[in-house]
């Protein structure tokens, strides 16, 4: 008889990382349409290192759930995480710029909100990362 599976801490964990990624995601693509930051455009790999973390992520769990832990998929959430860490990385890079000069020169409430939200997608997208540090340290499912 097969042993019962359910769902262990990591589980959670795994799916907090991709909600909080997948705001990231979203911050990142709502800020590059807004009117401070729109001529920079949607640099591919903010966009596609956090896309691909979700994708890794989740195709993660299913296969955890479906086949088990195997060692080979051990290297699945250190890829998300590399993944995670270059889209914050490339995200800081593309900002910085912009940033620095509303907060010295073109201060005013339209360019402080862009910068904020700019700066809450950074936020979410390394507090993503580190998420997924601490969820690696956790099983995914229960084996009975």
């Amino acid at each position: 008889m097969k042993p019962t599976r359910k769902q262990a801490m990591g589980f959670y964990l795994s799916i907090l990382t991709i909600i909080i990624a997948l705001a990231a995601l979203i911050f990142y693509l709502i800020n590059c349409n807004s009117s401070y930051f729109k001529n920079q455009g949607v640099h591919p790999l903010v966009a596609g290192g956090i896309t691909a973390a979700i994708i890794v992520e989740i195709v993660y769990v299913i296969l955890v759930e479906k086949l088990g832990s195997e060692k080979i998929f051990d290297i699945l959430p250190v890829i998300v995480g590399i993944c995670l860490m270059v889209a914050f990385g490339m995200f800081i890079s593309v900002r910085v710029a912009g940033i620095a000069s509303i907060m010295t020169f073109e201060k005013n409430a339209q360019t402080t909100a862009d910068m904020n939200g700019a700066i809450i997608g950074m936020v979410l997208c390394v507090s993503a990362g580190i998420l997924n540090m601490i969820t690696s340290f956790f099983r995914i499912i229960k084996e009975d």
